[in-house]
């Protein structure tokens, strides 16, 4: 740690996002950089807490944290297990289930928090804490991970907001629902398994097709590139649609969920019009 960095307490961090535009009874999906946002007294969990009471009792806040077990890469596009390997394999019980340390370890103490929900999609698991937390992310299911009938979905129809507490641009989940339900051609898509509990608590192995979040057409794909997610989202700051501030010592934005997804399904229709 910096010694020449003051930490910050939470009474600071609800100033900077109240100034940043958060009011009591948002719904505030985050992605966080907790080295961006620098040092808090009480730690990360402070954090957490913070955010929750920016947005009252009323609002509610939303994170993608997916898991940090997720069996994904092993099993992509007919890769395979070894049957010890599927044997040993945990399976998904998101009452107890890590989360991904590459999303921001914020997530972390999102789930973990004693009033937080967690939604059962092993690799695409939302965690949710408020008013709507519920509704959001209790149905979540294999092959619907960001597009429709996901909790992705629920969030933009309930009009909330996206927060960039110092997070990357490539970050804003929200945007692969817009990739699912453009009308472009030529859609990637994935084929993979996942370890989840059945009706009786035994392990069974899913297989799931959904669309490719790591690259929804092949140009977008390629390693060493950006890929939608990002450009969409570049572009869409350049438009000015939304609210800059300071959280702490991280430069952050507040963007309009349903605003930004309308502004990437066009931008996608526009580069990929389908014949």
């Amino acid at each position: 740690m910096d010694s020449k960095i003051t930490p910050i307490d939470r009474a600071a961090l609800v100033r900077d996002l109240t100034n940043l535009g958060i009011v009591q009874g948002d719904l505030v999906m985050v992605h966080a950089s907790l080295k961006a946002v620098g040092p808090v007294i009480g730690g990360p969990a402070q954090v957490v807490e913070a955010l929750l009471e920016a947005i009252g009792p009323a609002g509610t806040l939303l994170a993608f944290v997916s898991w940090d077990r997720s069996p994904y890469e092993e099993t992509l596009n007919g890769r395979t297990l070894s049957p010890r390997e599927r044997e040993d394999w945990p399976a998904f019980d998101p009452t107890r289930a890590g989360t991904y340390p590459g999303f921001g370890m914020l997530n972390a103490f999102i789930a973990s928090h004693p009033n937080a929900y967690r939604s059962a999609h092993p690799d695409a698991s939302m965690a949710s804490i408020g008013r709507l937390a519920p509704m959001l992310v209790t149905e979540h299911e294999l092959g619907q991970a960001y597009g429709p009938g996901s909790p992705l979905e629920r969030f933009v129809a309930a009009a909330g907001c996206v927060l960039l507490l110092g997070a990357p641009l490539d970050a804003v989940t929200v945007l692969h629902y817009a990739e699912a339900v453009a009308r472009i051609p030529g859609k990637r898509r994935v084929r993979y398994e996942m370890p989840i509990l059945d009706a009786g608590g035994r392990k069974v192995w899913v297989p799931v097709d959904d669309f490719d979040s790591n690259g929804i057409l092949d140009c977008y794909a390629v390693p060493g590139q950006s890929d939608a997610v990002e450009r969409i989202a570049r572009d869409y700051l350049g438009e000015k649609r939304h609210r800059t501030g300071r959280i702490g010592n991280a430069d952050s934005y507040l963007l309009s969920a349903p605003d930004l997804v309308r502004y990437g399904i066009d931008w996608l229709e526009r580069r990929h019009p389908s014949v």
